[in-house]
């Protein structure tokens, strides 16, 4: 056998290795997801909003309710690629937290719960170029970035959040394009 031929047949089967991973890959993340699952999920889901926005002289998520909104958000106005990475990444966390501390997240301490979402949080950076905007293009956001999103959308939407989290103001009058904020006054809740 001569070279160029070995050569050949090494790319050939790479080639067919790369694309068998990255159709599974692929199907991995576009099947039909079992949100059956998720309201089992659901004191998971409210224990991370809360250590995403935790209660101090405001409401925190969990107070708020962000978790149904959540819930909801992923049921009804997600894509496929964003339920299916979201339900692998509530398996992560739960799995996670029982390999590292021996307990479901729920019951862990809130040092642990800040610990390991500082750890998904590192683990979901995206990518930065074109790998980027492709990943994110074939495979959606990643987990902890969607639940992110949701959790700030649903808690500066809820009542608890617009009224007591920040300055809210019922009739706002006239519209002012900028308006200074004043020393330890909170951000707007109307536009």
């Amino acid at each position: 056998m001569n070279r160029r031929k070995a050569i050949t047949r090494i790319m050939l089967f790479g080639g067919a290795g790369a694309a068998i991973a990255g159709g599974v890959g692929y199907h991995h993340f576009n099947k039909t997801p079992d949100l059956r699952d998720l309201d089992q999920y659901l004191p998971l889901i409210a224990e991370l909003a809360e250590v995403i926005i935790p209660e101090t002289d405001t409401p925190g998520a969990k107070s708020a309710g962000v978790h149904d909104f959540i819930v909801t958000m992923i049921r009804d106005c997600s894509s496929r690629k964003v339920q299916n990475r979201f339900m692998y990444g509530l398996e992560d966390i739960a799995s996670y937290a029982r390999a590292q501390y021996g307990k479901s997240f729920v019951h862990c301490r809130m040092e642990d719960k800040a610990a390991i979402v500082g750890h998904f949080e590192k683990k979901s950076k995206p990518w930065g170029g074109l790998m980027g905007k492709v990943s994110s293009r074939l495979f959606g956001d990643s987990f902890f970035i969607t639940l992110k999103k949701y959790t700030v959308m649903g808690y500066c939407t809820s009542m608890q959040g617009a009224t007591k989290a920040m300055a809210y103001d019922y009739i706002p009058g006239r519209f002012q394009g900028c308006v200074p904020l004043q020393p330890g006054q909170r951000c707007w809740a109307t536009e």
